[in-house]
């Protein structure tokens, strides 16, 4: 069928190098569109995610720079430099969110770490970028202190239902002294995370019936939730954009189970992810950090509007 003139048409999709994949419901989210005048091209949502309108504009920003930053041919450099890039857009975007919050209302603060005791939703770009910083940042011997303590906090942890990851007892393995150590490139899940009372986060995860209530109820503690919206938005558009443009294994990872198998597995897990491989799949066996409140980093493959907060 014809195009009208000057109306953008979908793309081949050859750019990408591959056909678009199909969600486990043969969905496909995105579509590349080029405008036959100036050759341009452009990613768009084939219909909305969210519920919100802004939510899906940034989704699509999101898509259309990752579709920039990898077309052609993917590289591990290409995809570490695109998670950065993303990490520092969402915080940039949460920034200016909380910044529309009364004053006084955010309560989280340097030093509160009540939100990093539970299992954390991380894409493999972002596990790639994480590892490349500790790589260049680290000395020999302090890479290997820490790549042996995430082995250890991984085997304490991996056989743990989400629920139970939730404790005081297992926090994340780049907490130090109530700190991250990691917060440069920090997960994009942690990065819209707020709570508009760090009492009621004391409580939940240091009392042990609280705890158990606030899990049973499956529901987040308050938050300014525009962050976490905004969060999840960009997540989306990087998810779907390396998934069905690239066919790249898009599904989130638990932290801790991803940086042990790269900071002590073979060094060709990136080679092979990059080639549309899944080495990663161990990592997925923890769970995909749904407990309610830990962020909720969105599996935007097969994501149907309503099933964000």
């Amino acid at each position: 069928m014809s195009q009208r003139k000057g109306k953008p048409r979908p793309a081949s999709g050859k750019k990408a190098g591959r056909d678009a994949r199909k969600d486990a419901a043969g969905r496909v989210h995105l579509t590349v569109l080029r405008d036959p005048a100036s050759g341009h091209e452009r990613v768009a949502l084939r219909s909305p995610v969210f519920r919100e309108a802004w939510q899906n504009d940034i989704a699509a920003a999101a898509a259309n720079t990752a579709y920039a930053a990898l077309r052609g041919e993917p590289s591990v450099d290409g995809a570490v430099e695109l998670a950065r890039d993303a990490m520092a857009a969402t915080s940039r975007l949460a920034a200016g969110l909380l910044a529309r919050a009364p004053d006084g209302a955010v309560a989280c603060r340097a030093g509160c770490d009540h939100c990093c005791h539970q299992s954390v939703g991380v894409t493999p770009p972002e596990a790639l970028a994480i590892a490349g910083h500790l790589r260049s940042t680290l000395s020999d011997a302090e890479l290997a202190r820490v790549a042996q303590h995430v082995s250890g906090c991984h085997d304490r942890t991996r056989s743990l239902p989400s629920a139970e990851r939730f404790s005081p007892d297992h926090p994340c393995p780049f907490l130090r002294s109530g700190r991250c150590s990691i917060y440069e490139v920090r997960p994009l899940s942690c990065r819209g995370m707020n709570s508009l009372d760090a009492g009621e986060c004391a409580t939940r995860l240091r009392d042990p019936e609280a705890r158990a209530a606030f899990l049973a109820r499956g529901v987040g503690g308050r938050s300014f939730m525009e962050p976490i919206r905004g969060v999840h938005a960009i997540s989306a558009g990087l998810q779907l954009s390396l998934s069905e443009l690239f066919r790249l294994d898009m599904r989130p990872l638990e932290l801790t189970a991803a940086m042990h198998l790269l900071l002590n597995g073979p060094d060709s897990l990136a080679d092979a992810w990059i080639r549309g491989e899944r080495p990663f799949e161990s990592a997925r066996s923890a769970g995909d950090a749904t407990d309610p409140g830990l962020g909720e980093l969105i599996a935007a493959v097969g994501l149907a509007p309503g099933r964000e907060p």
